[in-house]
C-alpha cells in the first residue's frame, strides 16, 4: 500500500510538508495533565508515531497512551487512548487541515495548522470556547506540545495538557529545505470559510 504509507514527502509542496514531516519517526512521550481545579498535574507516558502518506501529500501520526510496554496484557484504563491524526496541507489556503479520530472515547476533532515562527500552531473553536494546541522547540531528536484554551477569545490562555517527546529512533530520512516565505503574526487571519475549507 504504497500510496498509504511512504518514506518521503511528495515533490509537490515538500517543503511545506516537512514542516511536520520532520517528526517523521517514533518518539517516546512524557505527558503532563493539568486540572481545571488547580489540583496537582498528573503524570505518564506515551507513543507518538509519525509518518507520510497519501503518496507523500500528508503526514499521518498515531498517539497512544500510555506507552507500549505499558499496554502489554493490561487492561484498558479510563484514560487509554489510541488516535489517528492525519494532516493535509492545502496549497490554496497556505495552511493544514487537521483531523483526529480518538478510537478509545470516540472523539472527532478538526483544527486547522500554520507553521508561525518556530511554532506550529493549530487551533479551533469549541463553542465559546478557543482551542490550540502548539508542537515548539522543535530539533532532531526531540520537541514539546502543549494544549491550552481560552474562554476570553484568545486574551488569557490556560494550559490543559503538555507533552515531551524524545525520538525513540534515529531519523531515516533526508531533511527537506524548508525555507518559506515570512509568516505573519497571526496563526490564520480571516476565518476559513467553511465551505470551502472544511476538514
Amino acid at each position: 500500500m504504497i500510496t498509504l504509507l511512504t518514506n518521503r514527502p511528495a515533490a509537490v509542496h515538500a517543503a511545506q510538508i516537512e514542516q511536520f514531516g520532520q517528526l517523521v519517526g517514533l518518539w517516546e512521550t512524557r505527558i503532563s495533565y493539568h486540572p481545571a481545579d488547580g489540583s496537582p498535574a498528573r503524570h505518564t507516558t506515551g507513543a507518538w508515531e509519525f509518518g507520510y502518506a497519501l503518496d507523500g501529500r500528508a503526514v499521518i501520526d498515531v498517539w497512544q497512551v500510555p506507552d507500549r510496554a505499558a499496554l502489554a496484557g493490561a487492561e484498558r484504563a479510563a484514560d487509554q487512548e489510541c488516535g489517528l491524526c492525519v494532516r493535509i496541507w492545502d496549497p490554496r489556503l497556505q495552511l493544514w487541515r487537521f483531523t483526529f479520530h480518538g478510537t478509545a472515547h470516540g472523539h472527532l476533532i478538526h483544527m486547522y495548522a500554520r507553521e508561525i515562527d518556530d511554532e506550529i500552531i493549530m487551533e479551533r473553536a469549541e463553542g465559546a470556547h478557543l482551542v490550540r494546541w502548539i508542537f515548539s522547540d522543535i530539533r532532531p531528536d526531540s520537541f514539546h506540545w502543549r494544549s491550552e484554551h481560552s474562554i476570553d477569545g484568545g486574551a488569557n490562555w490556560r494550559l490543559d495538557q503538555r507533552v515531551q517527546a524524545h525520538r525513540a529512533t534515529a531519523p531515516s530520512q533526508p531533511r527537506i529545505d524548508r525555507r518559506l516565505p515570512q509568516a505573519g503574526t497571526s496563526a490564520f487571519g480571516a476565518e476559513p470559510d467553511p465551505e470551502q475549507a472544511a476538514c
